[in-house]
């Protein structure tokens, strides 16, 4: 099965572990050599991916701008049938437009999708051809000067007839690449990176870091309300823990923190996520952004869940009221009553399940999930809390 292919391209963002050092500790300690063999075998095929790049596109979708822009398609956007050339386009939101798939967001995805399980498979497994691989991918979708992406995303998730770009789509890049940065960065602190081919993307980082905190278009992801808001924050804290960028994660923290006083509701709902057309989709990635953020935020020394900082009527942080609330309706009772137009694969529910365990909210026996489709993150996950 390609995993990528098959499932994971539907919701990215909800099939992902941060890993810090810590965490990947944690992993090789537990996870068993079956289990290390069965990953393998089910991801046999990785090696034999083709290697992506933004400048395979045709140029008839570059709109005469260069081949090494990244460039996708809006992706809940589908032409106008009430229109003779079809435009503008018009929203249809949660069904994503399949055009897109000729554009740049699926390349970039895949290619973090296999980037992250070849790091994950080298450091299981010790096996450089993993390592290899994954510094050839990296190198021919953002180094190589042929094939390079340029480091910003001034034409990401454009609305044709409208747009050449939004700030919006900066979510192809944060829901994505930011666990690869984060997992490059933890192996180079336990060994198993070199010290020039970090070097070498910590060059490309910095310059689109610069774009970020300073292009129009990115700063109106930094505004938005909702989970692109709390993905852009995130984004931001991964390349800092790429790049040991240690001062700028205060300014990161009371960002997060001002963004969960809105987006998370007294009752822990996330009620910007619940008015979406895949409200469980996007309440999984909407706390997600928040508890992956405290994991690096806690790497810098800063705690979000610190009591003190979100005192309510049940004297609970905001995250912990989060946590709760999703398992207790997509756990524990299964009682969604919101939409939820998509396919729904269950195994996106174990992020939130291994918080919940990791804060003692919930036995780790607990919770069974009920024939995911994505069976990965099922051995991961499991591993990481020992059953």
């Amino acid at each position: 099965m390609d995993y990528f292919a098959e499932i994971v391209k539907i919701d990215p963002v909800n099939h992902y572990l941060v890993f810090t050092t810590d965490r990947l500790k944690e992993l090789k300690a537990n996870i068993s050599s079956e289990n290390i063999n069965l990953l393998e075998s089910k991801l046999n095929y990785l090696l034999a991916k083709p290697y992506h790049k933004v400048t395979d596109k045709a140029s008839s979708l570059c709109f005469g701008l260069s081949k090494h822009n990244y460039i996708s398609l809006a992706t809940y956007y589908w032409p106008n049938p009430a229109t003779k050339n079809n435009l503008p386009y018009i929203l249809r939101d949660g069904y994503p437009n399949p055009e897109g798939d000729i554009y740049d967001k699926n390349r970039l995805r895949d290619t973090s999708f296999t980037l992250y399980y070849d790091l994950l498979l080298y450091y299981l497994t010790n096996d450089k051809k993993y390592y290899y691989d994954m510094k050839r991918r990296l190198t021919v979708f953002f180094l190589n000067e042929e094939t390079k992406m340029l480091p910003n995303m001034n034409h990401a998730q454009l609305i044709r007839g409208v747009n050449l770009g939004r700030g919006i789509g900066i979510i192809d890049f944060s829901a994505n690449m930011s666990y690869v940065l984060i997992l490059i960065k933890s192996l180079l602190e336990l060994g198993y990176i070199e010290d020039n081919f970090y070097k070498d993307f910590k060059n490309w980082l910095l310059k689109f870091l610069n774009w970020l905190k300073r292009s129009s278009i990115a700063l109106e992801e930094q505004k938005a309300p909702n989970n692109h808001g709390a993905m852009y924050d995130f984004l931001l804290l991964a390349i800092n823990y790429y790049l040991g960028k240690g001062k700028d994660a205060k300014e990161l923290y009371y960002s997060v923190v001002a963004r969960i006083k809105v987006q998370i509701a007294a009752d822990g709902s996330l009620p910007l996520e619940l008015k979406r057309t895949k409200s469980k989709s996007y309440s999984l990635m909407g706390l997600k952004a928040f508890t992956d953020s405290a994991l690096i935020l806690n790497y810098f020394g800063y705690n979000l869940y610190d009591r003190q900082l979100y005192n309510n009527e049940e004297n609970e942080d905001s995250l912990t009221l989060a946590i709760k609330y999703l398992l207790e309706h997509l756990l524990i009772t299964d009682n969604w009553s919101n939409a939820q137009v998509a396919s729904f694969d269950e195994a996106t529910k174990l992020p939130v399940f291994l918080e919940a365990v990791e804060h003692k909210l919930i036995n780790k026996l607990a919770v069974t999930i009920e024939k995911p489709i994505d069976d990965l993150l099922p051995i991961i996950v499991k591993s990481l809390v020992n059953i």
